[in-house]
């Protein structure tokens, strides 16, 4: 079989080149191992997303390489955030951000980081690579492509390949917690009305708490629409997610104002958002999970870029740990899944609750809303 071949096997083999797996592949730039990046798909390509890229991504983008920082400066595909406006009841909170932030759509965002790997050289980069199977071997794990088609043998395997990935599926057999999951849509008009480049918006309507929706201004003169709705209430209220995001405009009288002579850009999309409102188990022997695949998405603002570019590059530190100890054993592992709950797990769980103490008591939007309280709505999105 391929894997045979010293040519096809790797220190670490990365499933996924999101923002996770390029950014645990950045962060291994300089190790002296040997590693590959697979992905199914041909860069760039779309991701459906809300397309904020919030600080902690490039605060973690700085600490991995200065220089990281530094070409996201210069990406032109972006706009900066400087400002949010928060609609509830025909009320509105305004604040501003102090920490960097932008938007950009994954397409762009997520070609932008695979092409600083592609730069660097250190990691051989495999596109158009549907991983199908994976199996455990003493040393690590063969992954085949669909039908067969390669092989490749990796000492340990980091699984960024998302909540529809087969890493988590075949390495946890995670399933999917209606509860701690969320049904997006996307869609991208143009010609929306009263948008500033340097505002995100949000709008809460007690139909859908503790869901919202969002309008985010993106480079070009785009402006990315979209809502997320718990699944759990998709399925006790009978929610058809995509007549929602229609229903949501028609019933805020600020949104069908926006959007009376919009254009739309392309088709409304779904996609599915696995929330860090639960501790999954993301490391194994000779495994580690990151981004999505170890469901850490923000269950209150719903980001999962700041995280997956986190994990990211704790899942790299981890590796090298590894390998200079020579240990790949579950247990050793688990020091990155503790790094990772003090760093964004015990956050994750503090919203969580606020998410809870939200959906049952809404009538605290309208509290929070009338006194005015910017500190508590910064809290509770960032």
């Amino acid at each position: 079989m391929a894997f045979q071949d010293h040519n096809n096997h790797y220190d670490v083999l990365i499933i996924g080149a999101g923002p996770a797996g390029s950014s645990c592949a950045l962060a291994l730039g300089h190790a002296g191992l040997r590693v590959a990046l697979a992905d199914r798909h041909t860069f760039p390509r779309d991701k459906v997303c809300g397309d904020a890229i919030p600080g902690r991504a490039i605060k973690c983008l700085h600490e991995m390489d200065p220089q990281f920082a530094a070409a996201l400066a210069a990406f032109t595909e972006k706009l900066p955030t400087r400002q949010t406006a928060c609609y509830f009841n025909n009320k509105k909170l305004d604040f501003s951000w102090a920490l960097e932030a932008y938007t950009a759509t994954r397409m762009s965002f997520d070609n932008f980081l695979l092409s600083l790997v592609k730069e660097r050289g250190a990691v051989e980069v495999l596109e158009g690579r549907e991983i199908s199977e994976i199996m455990h071997s003493g040393s690590g794990f063969t992954v085949t492509t669909r039908n067969g088609q390669e092989a490749f043998h990796a000492t340990l395997l980091v699984g960024a390949d998302g909540t529809n990935g087969v890493t988590a599926k075949q390495l946890t057999w995670q399933q999917m917690d209606r509860r701690h999951h969320v049904a997006a849509v996307r869609r991208y008009y143009r010609q929306v009305g009263g948008m500033e480049d340097t505002c995100t918006e949000v709008y809460f309507d007690r139909k859908y708490l503790p869901g919202y929706f969002w309008v985010f201004p993106i480079h070009g003169g785009l402006v990315n629409a979209g809502m997320g709705v718990l699944s759990d209430d998709v399925v006790k209220k009978q929610i058809n997610v995509k007549q929602a995001f229609y229903d949501f405009i028609e019933r805020s009288a600020i949104l069908r104002s926006k959007f009376r002579d919009a254009q739309p850009a392309g088709p409304l999309q779904g996609c599915g958002l696995p929330l860090g409102s639960r501790w999954v188990t993301m490391s194994g022997d000779h495994f580690l999970l990151a981004g999505d695949a170890a469901c850490l998405i923000d269950p209150v603002s719903g980001d999962g870029i700041g995280n997956a570019v986190l994990s990211g590059k704790l899942a790299a530190e981890q590796a090298i740990r590894c390998f200079a100890a020579g240990n790949f054993s579950a247990a050793y592992l688990k020091t990155y899944e503790q790094a990772l709950y003090k760093a964004a797990g015990a956050d994750l769980q503090r919203k969580a609750r606020v998410l809870k103490t939200l959906a049952r008591m809404p009538f605290l939007f309208d509290t929070v809303f009338t006194i005015g309280k910017h500190r508590i709505v910064k809290n509770f999105l960032k």
